[in-house]
């Protein structure tokens, strides 16, 4: 009977260390590849502050019924110096950035000129449609400036 309650204990103690390894090694945050679109993505472009980019930010709210595309987030509009039709629309993941410098445009609807840098990230909706020279993309800001 000893021997019995002994080998229950020894197997017991064997499974509860298995279970609490693998409960400690099973699953990690690590092991979790990030989204292929959206703000928690890689990082495809980074634009450095060394750039000077100047760009136009502007708060978009739905204007037309049939617009769904984005509403009610920070947009950065920039177009190329040598290419009048390539525009890079961005728009903003981080906007806890921005702080209050800019909630006077979500009323007004004002666009506004900025200095920025930041790490481009996939999209994970186009819109419909869209000339070929224009590009869609999240933005995380690492630097902005109202100017």
């Amino acid at each position: 009977m000893k021997n019995l309650l002994n080998s229950m204990k020894v197997a017991f103690t064997i499974i509860s260390c298995l279970v609490i390894t693998l409960f400690f090694t099973g699953c990690k945050d690590d092991d979790i590849p990030p989204p292929d679109c959206g703000c928690e993505s890689e990082t495809r472009t980074i634009i450095p502050e060394s750039t000077n980019l100047i760009g136009q930010i502007a708060y978009k709210t739905q204007i037309d019924s049939q617009d769904d595309y984005y509403n009610n987030t920070f947009w950065i509009g920039y177009t190329e110096q040598n290419c009048s039709n390539c525009i890079h629309h961005m728009i903003v993941c981080n906007e806890d950035l921005l702080g209050s410098e800019f909630d006077d445009i979500i009323v007004s609807g004002e666009v506004v000129e900025v200095k920025f840098s930041g790490n481009l990230k996939r999209i994970c909706e186009l819109p419909v449609a869209f000339p070929a020279d224009e590009t869609f993309e999240y933005i995380t800001l690492t630097s902005i400036e109202r100017l």
